[in-house]
């Protein structure tokens, strides 16, 4: 199924939000955050379900949130954010979640290796907190042109190796770190997907088919290999149901 997710819906009220959406897609990747936080919008997810036919899975909280954080209070604190997604996600009976893996900050800078440490020893906490509640969680690539780990395919395959989570591919990430073509060998390994495009420098969210990423191959990879939900990542709802029209296109 094709969804739609973006910063920009955490906005607006959920009840106000989730009319609006349904008016062009079944799904909604909602991000944890805002007038959107899982805590906050119980009501309004039995409503989207039970009257309006929609579906919902959810992006971890991103501001702030650093699970690969070499300081340890920071890293435990990050931690108990996400946990406390699933946990919530679980009473919602929503039951998949993208998390981000760490970001390169303060004296990490020093060596990043003790990023990815600590990103790794997070993901197994993750993953069996997440078990225990059965819901699936997802580590996502991010973007090659900001302080993160895990923007190459190499180093997110090292991440989640062993811990029983796959991975969120998101392609317009993958297109500003040169590694679509790398991540596309993990297909076997998605359990989302999020797709926008950008011209290789930063992290634009354009229309999938706006940008040097080269969406018809994408497609047929995913179409061929993949059976997972896909998530339209848009700058507003209206480009979203521009990219869908486009993949529809692609996919069908």
């Amino acid at each position: 199924m094709i969804g739609v997710g973006s910063p920009l819906f955490c906005q607006t009220p959920f009840m106000e939000m989730v009319e609006e959406i349904s008016k062009e897609f079944q799904l909604w990747e909602i991000l944890s955050e805002g007038e959107d936080r899982l805590e906050l919008i119980g009501e309004g997810v039995a409503y989207g379900r039970d009257s309006l036919g929609m579906e919902f899975q959810v992006h971890a909280p991103l501001s702030d949130v650093n699970i690969g954080s070499v300081y340890e209070p920071m890293r435990l604190a990050a931690l108990d954010e996400v946990k406390k997604t699933i946990a919530s996600a679980h009473k919602l009976e929503i039951g998949l979640v993208t998390v981000h893996p760490g970001f390169i900050q303060g004296i990490a800078f020093l060596d990043k290796v003790q990023a990815v440490e600590r990103t790794k020893k997070s993901v197994r906490e993750i993953s069996s907190y997440a078990s225990d509640r059965s819901v699936k969680v997802v580590i996502e690539n991010l973007p090659g042109n900001m302080n993160a780990t895990c923007s190459r395919a190499s180093e997110l395959l090292e991440v989640v190796e062993g811990s029983g989570l796959g991975i969120c591919f998101d392609m317009g990430h993958a297109n500003t770190a040169g590694q679509v073509d790398e991540f596309l060998k993990l297909v076997s390994m998605f359990g989302n997907v999020h797709l926008h495009n950008n011209e290789g420098q930063w992290d634009q969210h354009n229309r999938v088919d706006d940008g040097s990423a080269d969406i018809r191959k994408i497609a047929s990879v995913l179409k061929r290999s993949y059976k997972g939900n896909i998530i339209v990542e848009s700058t507003d709802l209206e480009s979203g149901a521009e990219s869908k029209k486009v993949l529809e296109r692609l996919l069908g």
